[in-house]
């Protein structure tokens, strides 16, 4: 595992749970360790106690894995990084539960969210305390609860943490409202749905940017919706009339936007003819393109468009010699072999030698070609690593900032509570509050304010844009994997 992935999980960690939690967990980083082999390594900083239940925090939200160990016979813990890297992507979660149903259900995940696996009736029941409801709404929510379970957004969980399994049959069946041992039913978040809907939703969007329609947006999100197997390379055919009848606009014109998005370059559809116009998307073209794009756009940045030009023509070519290279990027002779060492320099394009044979017996002129192409694996692999480095900065940057400056943010933070439950009561005015932040902040604290909010919003902002970017080659490596 790389030390950028342990500096981001001990920095979320050690946001969302505090410093003591981040550094009991930092020893298993580097492998799975007993409880007694944690507790010597942590031997005078913390007690037993406190790891312990620091150990039951992170196996309560799939953090940690309790493996048992058939040589040693004891329990050993295992750390998932994927899942605590996941945590960056609560908040387009959340945005895609309130974007499909409703403010209500957003709720009752943010709460399982917060709860990392519990029964429903306890998800209910906290949701409604959080946002001070009255026990009217249980019902209501409860019934919110099972429509997310059926639509496969909670699954359920197993009860211990070791040699415990939940049968495949019974992961989505919702519970009884007064079933006798619901409280021992747990639920977990299904991140796998979400990683779907998060995956439809940045291929509509490329969609919408290639066609400028958000009609084809529309046509394309209904055409995913209906896909069974999320997970296979091609998904299963669709017939036309199965989205037809689930489209919202777009009815009158619907073969003509299909064939629109299948006559793309991109191929992003596959429309079959016979008796039964039939609809498949070829999900591994379109992580495919959508990963080509973001090398390009790093290319571009780094080198220059002169550089994405040759980077592009390499890609498309497979293999070109320096000459042809030249020739079909339209690019100078000297230019070229000037951006071509470079990005030859930082592994962006390889060179395969392949020496000119003989042409007479015994005679050997020393001649060779070389070859210009891609390595895809090392290209994404050495992306994915520069990607999790400037993840890591930017956590690293928000941390400093807030410690900085860690005064004034309890201030604010403080006024906002106040601001918050004035509001709530409606006892007080704009008016009020603007005279209330007058007092209690000199003007060179509000502007500092203002210059820190601004700075943790790009943070965060570039934190989940790079966060994508990791999203897409996970997918990549996923679905060249299943192919290979």
């Amino acid at each position: 595992m790389s030390s950028d992935i342990c500096r981001i999980c001990t920095s979320i960690l050690r946001d969302y749970f505090g410093r003591g939690v981040s550094e009991i967990a930092k020893p298993l980083q580097w492998g799975q360790k007993s409880l007694m082999t944690l507790t010597t390594m942590l031997d005078g900083k913390y007690s037993r106690y406190l790891i312990q239940e620091t150990l039951i925090v992170l196996l309560q939200f799939n953090f940690v894995s309790a493996i048992y160990n058939t040589n040693s016979v004891q329990i050993e813990y295992k750390l998932n990084m994927d899942n605590i890297l996941m945590i960056l992507r609560y908040p387009k979660y959340l945005s895609i539960i309130k974007r499909k149903f409703s403010t209500e259900y957003k709720e009752l995940v943010e709460t399982l969210f917060l709860l990392g696996r519990a029964p429903l009736s306890k998800i209910v029941s906290e949701c409604i305390k959080k946002q001070n409801k009255t026990d009217d709404c249980y019902n209501n929510y409860w019934e919110k609860g099972i429509e997310l379970i059926r639509n496969e957004y909670f699954k359920r969980t197993a009860t211990y943490v070791i040699l415990t399994e939940v049968n495949s049959n019974k992961m989505f069946t919702p519970p009884v409202t007064n079933q006798k041992d619901e409280k021992k039913i747990l639920f977990a978040p299904n991140f796998n749905k979400f990683h779907q809907e998060m995956r439809n939703k940045i291929i509509a969007d490329a969609v919408v940017r290639i066609f400028d329609d958000t009609i084809v947006g529309e046509v394309m999100s209904t055409i995913l919706s209906q896909c069974v197997d999320n997970n296979a390379p091609v998904s299963n055919p669709i017939s036309l009339q199965l989205i037809r009848s689930n489209l919202s606009v777009g009815h009158n014109y619907l073969l003509e936007y299909i064939t629109m998005i299948e006559e793309d370059p991109t191929n992003f559809l596959c429309k079959s003819y016979g008796t039964m116009c039939n609809i498949t998307v070829n999900f591994r073209q379109i992580i495919n393109c959508l990963n080509d794009s973001i090398m390009d756009q790093v290319v571009s940045y780094k080198f220059g468009e002169s550089s994405a030009r040759l980077f592009r023509a390499t890609r498309t070519n497979k293999l070109l010699e320096l000459e042809r290279l030249q020739q079909t990027a339209l690019i100078p002779d000297r230019e070229t072999k000037t951006l071509t060492s470079e990005l030859f320099m930082n592994n962006y394009l390889q060179v395969q030698e392949l020496k000119k044979p003989n042409t007479r017996l015994g005679r050997n002129d020393g001649k060779s070609f070389y070859l210009y192409h891609l390595n895809d694996r090392q290209l994404h692999q050495e992306l994915t690593e520069e990607v999790l480095k400037m993840i890591g900065n930017c956590m690293m940057w928000k941390f400093k900032t807030c410690e900085d400056n860690k005064r004034l943010l309890r201030n604010k933070a403080r006024f906002d509570v106040m601001v918050q439950g004035l509001q709530d009561k409606q006892e007080a005015n704009k008016d009020f509050f603007e005279e209330a932040m007058d007092n209690l902040f000199s003007p060179s604290e509000r502007i500092l304010l203002d210059s820190i909010n601004r700075l943790l919003r790009k943070c965060q902002l570039n934190i989940m844009r790079l966060d994508e970017c990791l999203f897409l080659f996970n997918y990549y490596r996923q679905y060249n994997k299943i192919i290979k």
